[in-house]
């Protein structure tokens, strides 16, 4: 803090807006979709592990947030205590109790980890391994996906598919396509499509127009699909709204210990899962430090990998108190972080306070947001 300049605070509060405008809607959006958590913990995981990493962390512009084949793991988990009868399908207590056992576990790996200095794996494990992971996590999220993208997301409740394979996923939307929702399946359709465009465009005119990194594309489609559905009631013709956004727990922030005796059947269970989750967010994380590289402007802050581990799982267990998802560095967000204009740690510590305030203030306004 004594080498923070306040020439850097413009930098790092528009990289902080810039990134809560881009991946906030998506936090919730993972929660929801992939996690089976209440839309909530997802901002949860902004509130609490970017402002641990900040100040614990090694690099100075790595934002720390949840990811989609995080999300996918623990919704994996949840689905499992569905199928074995632990929790019931609509009870979101439980499944965000089993969202903080899990996050608390792979942060817990992930410390001790640290601890014992085993940094040295991040240049042991391989690219392929993860490479493959990854391609296998896309392949099942969009078939995750298609489900509400096409309306037929209340019909796979009632199936049970919600819970199912990939495989009975596509046996599902298969049979039943010709009950796709055609105006859901258009609002998901044209939302991507104006999402690729703005993508590839920003990408051809980056170069020419460094600024256009700064308009947050997402951002204004979350907002301008949440005022049309709002405006003229959607939710009323079929498409499926977020509705209210509130705590299984009833509060806003209840803390929750995650290591009880209560909890053991769903610590066994998420064992395995919650050390692939560890694994692949620790790589992740280091991956993405190392591809931003240096340029901070704090003198002495040097990557370490063991520094890193030890910032990672602490900021999860103190999130998984709190019921967030597993979160960790993603090197999307934090190329969005740098070339916005982040260069300190303030920049986390801003996204947290942003998401902080969102939670207190902005809820009732994502009501209507579309969640196909």
């Amino acid at each position: 803090m004594k080498q923070y300049r306040m020439s850097y605070l413009k930098g790092d509060l528009i990289a902080a807006l810039t990134v809560s405008s881009i991946y906030l809607p998506m936090a919730l959006s993972l929660a929801s979709n992939l996690a089976h958590v209440p839309p909530i913990n997802g901002l949860y995981s902004f509130v609490f592990n970017p402002f641990v990493y900040a100040l614990l962390g090694s690099s100075s512009q790595m934002v720390v947030g949840p990811e989609a084949a995080g999300s996918l793991l623990v919704g994996s988990v949840v689905k499992n205590s569905v199928a074995g009868g632990d929790a019931a399908e609509d009870n979101d207590l439980v499944h965000a109790q089993i969202c903080g056992v899990v996050a608390g576990m792979a942060g817990s790996t992930v410390l001790i980890a640290g601890l014992a200095r085993l940094g040295f794996l991040d240049s042991v494990l391989s690219r392929p391994f993860l490479r493959g992971f990854i391609s296998a996590i896309g392949f099942v999220i969009a078939v995750d996906q298609l489900i509400p993208e096409l309306g037929l997301a209340a019909l796979a409740e009632k199936t049970g598919v919600t819970h199912g394979s990939s495989v009975e996923k596509i046996a599902f939307i298969v049979e039943n396509a010709n009950q796709t929702h055609k105006l859901t399946c258009m609002v998901a359709g044209i939302s991507f499509l104006v999402i690729m465009v703005c993508r590839e465009l920003k990408k051809r005119l980056e170069t020419r127009v460094p600024s256009i990194v700064f308009v947050p594309d997402r951002f204004l489609i979350v907002v301008a699909s949440a005022i049309l559905c709002g405006y003229y009631r959607w939710d009323k013709q079929g498409v499926p709204i977020l509705g209210e956004v509130k705590s299984a727990t009833g509060g806003s922030f209840t803390f929750r210990w995650p290591f009880q005796l209560a909890h053991m059947h769903h610590i066994r269970s998420a064992m395995s899962t919650s050390f692939l989750i560890a694994l692949l967010g620790f790589f992740e994380s280091s991956v993405a430090a190392k591809s931003l590289g240096g340029g901070s402007p704090i003198q002495g802050m040097e990557l370490s990998a063991n520094r890193g581990m030890i910032a990672l799982g602490t900021a999860n267990v103190i999130g998984s108190c709190f019921m967030s998802l597993p979160a960790f560095g993603g090197y999307g967000r934090s190329k969005v972080n740098k070339t916005t204009g982040g260069k300190t740690p303030m920049s986390s510590i801003f996204l947290s306070l942003i998401s902080l305030l969102s939670i207190l203030f902005l809820l009732p306004y994502f009501y209507y947001l579309p969640v196909s």
